[in-house]
């Protein structure tokens, strides 16, 4: 059993970890702003702190009071666009990691697994894309998770800590809790709230690219099987970057049939010009992550479908 702190532990991937490493017997310390996350998401099981990561003062009780293993870091804020017309406020992302650290390294707490993104390589060269693809941010959310790692890795060779960051693609499903997201972003809850008439249509950035369809492939990864790499990285005694996604891309046309297929209901959608800034395909490799993690995706894009339609149909 371990002692792990995990940041962000109320929100939607957060709040899963912390029920999987309770139930795998782990004691589990939560840090939460409440900015996004749902207190009543985190586990009865858990030790709860509202503080924000830039709160040095209260950060610091909390590993005062706690004995901590392991940290897994979920918390930032997360939205491109946003980032792009605010980054002081993104700037937090960087500052909370920075002040994380720093308390690891007082406190002598030795390994961390952060949650890194697919934002830090920007428009890569190649459609499959391993950890080895050159790291080019091209908006100040994608900037501050490469800043994250970059400040870990100097952190480790100055001060001893080990580091696993996980670079997520398209974090989809849910996993049990009902997660509804208060601010949708991400294509899934927006096609949810289409279904459920909070919009009216769904709006799809360009039907030109050069793929089967002519829209946008993703890869997209069900948060279950996330939190699973997660967990397992817990035992990563070397510095890490891996890539976690399934190997395969889905078009927004593909997915709007997944789901209508999985409902039974029809989504209204508009297709409109080309975001700047999109890439025609996105698609990890997870090579890495079989081999180093001795993980694989076990849910498919119909378990993502399902489950995130479940959720949002849950009687509130």
């Amino acid at each position: 059993m371990k002692k792990i702190l995990v940041t962000g532990g109320a929100g939607y991937i957060g709040s899963i970890a912390v029920k999987t490493l309770i139930s795998k017997g782990h004691e589990v310390i939560v840090v939460d702003n409440l900015s996004k996350g749902k207190k009543d998401l985190v586990d009865a099981n858990a030790k709860f702190y509202e503080v924000d990561l830039t709160d040095k003062e209260k950060l610091s009780k909390v590993f005062e009071e706690n004995e901590i293993d392991a940290v897994i870091h979920f918390a930032g804020y997360k939205a491109v666009e946003e980032s792009m017309e605010n980054a002081v406020k993104y700037s937090d992302n960087t500052m909370g990691t920075i002040n994380l650290l720093n308390l690891m390294v007082k406190n002598d707490v030795k390994k961390i697994i952060f949650s890194s993104s697919a934002a830090v390589y920007g428009l890569p060269d190649n459609k499959i894309i391993n950890e080895d693809e050159k790291t080019n941010p091209i908006n100040y959310y994608g900037y501050t998770k490469l800043a994250s790692e970059e400040l870990m890795k100097w952190y480790s060779k100055v001060h001893g800590i080990t580091y696993c960051a996980l670079r997520y693609f398209n974090v989809a499903g849910d996993g049990g809790l009902n997660y509804i997201d208060p601010d949708a972003k991400n294509i899934f809850p927006i096609i949810m709230e289409v279904m459920t008439g909070k919009r009216d249509k769904l709006t799809i950035f360009g039907d030109d690219y050069d793929t089967e369809d002519g829209t946008c492939k993703r890869d997209y990864i069900h948060v279950n099987d996330l939190v699973d790499a997660h967990v397992l990285a817990l035992d990563c005694d070397k510095n890490q970057i891996i890539n976690l996604g399934t190997g395969k891309g889905y078009s927004v046309k593909e997915l709007i049939a997944a789901f209508e297929k999985v409902t039974g209901k029809k989504i209204p959608f508009e297709i409109v010009g080309r975001r700047k800034g999109d890439p025609e395909t996105l698609i990890a490799s997870n090579e890495k992550a079989k081999e180093v993690l001795a993980w694989e995706p076990k849910r498919d894009l119909n378990d993502m479908v399902q489950s995130t339609y479940d959720a949002y149909n849950y009687p509130k």
